[in-house]
């Protein structure tokens, strides 16, 4: 059984479904709902790892903080090769390719004139 988010099944129907139908659509359902999600960053990685942690009623490691820092860091740079990659294929930054844009501010500093 494949999902089909235009009409997905109520629970009545879900209970009908046997235990491998039942699982396939709950796997359909899971790889249609993936293509909207990102993996966390940093602060959502740190936060998590605490919470569970405060759960479990233990306090959390150093080990277990740098793995989050870790995750964090590595999904939010690939997130931003992928928005890079995205610009890219759009054709960049119109502020770099418009010609009428002369002064391009970059330092905070620079701002007040």
């Amino acid at each position: 059984m494949i999902y089909d988010p235009n009409n997905e099944l109520t629970d009545a129907e879900l209970s009908k479904l046997d235990e491998k139908e039942f699982f396939e659509y709950l796997d359909s359902k899971a790889n249609h709902l993936k293509q909207f999600t990102r993996p966390l960053e940093g602060y959502h990685t740190k936060r998590f790892a605490g919470i569970s942690a405060a759960i479990e009623g233990r306090e959390l490691t150093n080990e277990e903080l740098e793995s989050a820092r870790k995750i964090g860091k590595d999904n939010f740079i690939a997130r931003m090769e992928r928005e890079t990659e995205a610009a890219r294929k759009l054709g960049g930054d119109p502020k770099y390719r418009d010609e009428g844009i002369k002064n391009i501010k970059t330092n905070r500093t620079q701002w007040f004139d």
